[in-house]
């Protein structure tokens, strides 16, 4: 018979494996119902149509608003990041692909991982555990959690900030029926800093807040609409999602190339060029993004981005690229 771990041990153990994994960054939360402001301001948003054409987002209010019911009995909430920072970039004159979308789907990779480490606890720590994994894929606030886990703080851009490594991270959620001791939230730690609010192409971004129908992300992959012709103008030479504000922000300046082999991107995606959108078919579409997170666009919407870009090249309005030099 195993001999029963401390929860102190416990939580070293599975931090160790969690690195062990390829995640970068792995803390604690006490699983429990959301405070009422946090349930009430997702909600205002809701109704305020911050939401667009994402309607699942206005759905399944109770599991959003407390985990414990997407899993009845967990009592802890394992919170890991998981760098996607390339080491190798498209030309900055090519169309763009936000740099999570070099490799394969962020959402299978992450969830496998945490899959991976359900069974190291079950066999190191807790035959019994029950356990739900989460990758972008459920009704559960990602990022609140994240910062109650300590894995950072939430940037003015709404993204996580991780002190010393920056933003270049997909986010994953293990609910476990195992209480451990949870970590601390992080102090916010930006600043005065205004950087990604005053870099952002459309002004989604503003103190205080978020517009995400604004925002070039939501743009091009989650609205299936034509683009609106202010952001359509906007657009520089984003083919796919947008990095302005990771890649203004002075944290990232610590942003070191990912060691995942399945964000490794293919090199093809190299070869994207203006004259290669001209001749854009579902062929190539699926040659290029079958099993990345491209296909969240689906053909059709990424059809309209390069025609997009396209028009824009056509009238004389093609910007080589207007995001700002990275620090580092």
């Amino acid at each position: 018979m195993k001999e029963e771990l401390s929860p102190s041990i416990s939580v070293q153990k599975i931090k160790a494996e969690a690195i062990r994994l390829g995640f970068s960054c792995v803390g604690i939360a006490r699983a429990e119902a959301v405070p009422e402001e946090v349930a009430r301001s997702y909600k205002e948003a809701v109704a305020e149509g911050k939401c667009g054409c994402m309607t699942y987002l206005d759905r399944n209010h109770p599991l959003r608003e407390d985990p414990t019911q997407l899993l009845p009995g967990t009592q802890s909430i394992i919170c890991v990041a998981l760098n996607y920072y390339p080491a190798l970039r498209q030309s900055p004159e090519a169309p763009q692909l936000a740099y999570y979308a070099y490799g394969k789907d962020y959402h299978k990779v992450v969830k496998k991982q945490l899959d991976k480490l359900l069974c190291f606890i079950r066999t190191e720590i807790d035959p019994q555990v029950q356990g739900r994994s989460f990758a972008d894929s459920a009704p559960i606030l990602e990022r609140y959690w994240a910062v109650q886990a300590g894995l950072g703080w939430r940037g003015r851009s709404g993204l996580i900030v991780i002190p010393k490594r920056g933003t270049f991270f997909v986010l994953g959620e293990l609910l476990v029926s195992t209480w451990l001791p949870a970590d601390r939230p992080l102090a916010f730690g930006c600043g005065r800093c205004r950087r990604c609010i005053e870099a952002c192409p459309t002004g989604a971004l503003y103190d205080g807040g978020f517009d995400p129908l604004r925002c070039l992300s939501y743009l091009t992959i989650e609205q299936s609409d034509p683009l609106p012709e202010r952001e359509a103008a906007l657009l520089g030479n984003r083919l796919y999602g947008c990095d302005t504000c990771q890649q203004v922000c002075p944290h990232n300046r610590f942003a070191s190339p990912t060691t995942v082999e399945a964000f490794a991107p293919k090199p093809e995606l190299f070869d994207l060029s203006y004259d290669s959108l001209k001749n854009f078919d579902q062929e190539t579409y699926t040659r290029l993004f079958s099993g990345s997170a491209v296909k969240r666009a689906g053909y059709e919407g990424l059809k309209r981005n390069a025609n997009a870009l396209l028009r824009k090249e056509k009238e004389g309005d093609h910007i080589e690229n207007d995001r700002k030099d990275e620090k580092g």
